[in-house]
């Protein structure tokens, strides 16, 4: 499900045409589609039932990208605190109520690490709107594939998950696509 919420620099592109005006080129659409087929070729449609998972990514990667889209929007026009401070107040009201239905208490010294976290996330969340209000969307958004690189280390480190060589496949080409689109 992982692959889903890489397709979010693609959907970004092709949302910034139609909201942002922005110009994508032949060649560029070629590099969308190719970036498709890599998510595809990571998926392995047919290989697993789908689940709420895929759903969940696929809603996630819907949301990135438009969130991505009108940053670029009105990032020229709103101040970065006000970009910063809504989505943050969203996703604490969401959480709050989903709250007494998952709560299980956290060890003291987690709440450290959750912090450090919510440091982090804050820093990320500055710098990826300075980035969407100095460039354009389809040239900000396939940074994002970076993740890739991080999920593959972080699934090996800490939980022993090392990818198959379709998953590598596809990776690379929506990696290559994501760098041709820049």
């Amino acid at each position: 499900t992982y692959a889903i919420l890489f397709a979010a620099p693609v959907l970004i592109t092709i949302l910034s045409i139609p909201i942002l005006g922005e110009t994508v080129r032949a060649h560029r659409w070629v590099a969308v589609v190719l970036g498709m087929i890599g998510v595809l070729v990571v998926l392995r449609p047919g290989s697993a039932p789908l689940g709420l998972g895929h759903l969940a990514a696929l809603t996630s990667a819907s949301c990135t990208a438009m969130t991505s889209v009108v940053m670029r929007k009105i990032g020229g026009v709103e101040r970065r605190e006000v970009l910063l401070l809504y989505p943050l107040l969203a996703n604490f009201a969401v959480m709050l109520c989903i709250l007494p239905f998952v709560y299980i208490p956290m060890p003291l010294g987690d709440l450290g690490l959750l912090l450090l976290i919510a440091v982090l996330a804050v820093l990320a969340m500055t710098l990826t709107i300075r980035a969407y209000t100095l460039a354009d969307a389809a040239l900000v958004a396939p940074m994002q594939y970076s993740q890739i690189i991080w999920a593959t280390a972080y699934g090996a480190m800490f939980f022993d998950e090392l990818p198959d060589g379709a998953t590598i496949l596809g990776t690379g080409i929506i990696i290559a696509s994501g760098i041709y689109i820049v």
